[in-house]
């Protein structure tokens, strides 16, 4: 019973670290040569896992192979356009001027109602709406809108909104998170002095976030 669930475990945290090692990407956004590493590294993973015959460095040998050619490939990719474009490919347009290109879309075996569905989820009502339509080389469709569909900025208006950063967690369940304090150049005290200001204290909070600009987000805890 040990034997099995120490080679899960091992397995399991060969496979999060494989991941990890690929970098930070959605299931969705992966490049074909991504999507092919992690199917067949999931593979590899489950054969030792479910035949204890199979010795364990068997499995893990061939994760690392793969891993180390995937970091090499994106490594090369970097650096050579050409091999970047063989390796990932290269956007396609499929809608010029809010019309669909029928060529392209028979080339890359798209259907009319694959492009409509696509276009609904980012909420674009019709195609005469979309000036370009590119099919990125993960697969997803960004859409530039004509200018009469854009959506109103505040430039457009000549308006100055108040400045925004990225909101930071510097209170967690009553905690102080000291990694965001420090991104945010702050310390304790400076967190405590804002809470006293607000006549709070720091076990009250549920949560509150800070940026860079000073603009603050803060919820008490039920009850409190």
């Amino acid at each position: 019973m040990a034997v099995p669930l120490l080679r899960t475990l091992i397995l399991y945290f060969a496979v999060i670290a494989a991941v990890r090692l690929m970098g930070k990407r959605q299931i969705g956004e992966l490049d074909p040569s991504e999507l092919v590493v992690t199917i067949l590294v999931s593979d590899l993973a489950a054969v030792p896992m479910q035949d204890l015959g199979i010795p364990m460095v068997s499995g893990l040998i061939p994760i690392a192979t793969l891993i180390v050619l995937e970091i090499l490939l994106s490594f090369l990719a970097l650096k050579s356009r050409f091999f970047r474009r063989l390796l990932n490919g290269q956007p396609a347009i499929i809608i010029r001027g809010g019309k669909l290109d029928i060529k392209k879309l028979r080339q890359m075996r798209l259907t009319t109602d694959e492009v409509i569905e696509t276009l609904r989820k980012q909420n674009v009502s019709s195609v005469a709406d979309v000036k370009y339509g590119v099919i990125e080389p993960d697969g997803s469709l960004t859409v530039v809108l004509k200018q009469p569909q854009q959506q109103v900025t505040a430039e457009m208006l000549g308006l100055t909104p108040k400045d925004a950063g990225l909101p930071l967690v510097v209170v967690s369940d009553g905690k102080l998170v000291n990694r965001s304090l420090q991104l945010l150049h702050l310390d304790p005290r400076d967190i405590e002095n804002r809470l006293k200001n607000q006549s709070v204290a720091l076990s009250d909070v549920f949560l509150m976030t800070l940026d860079d600009c000073g603009n603050t987000f803060l919820q008490r805890k039920e009850g409190r």
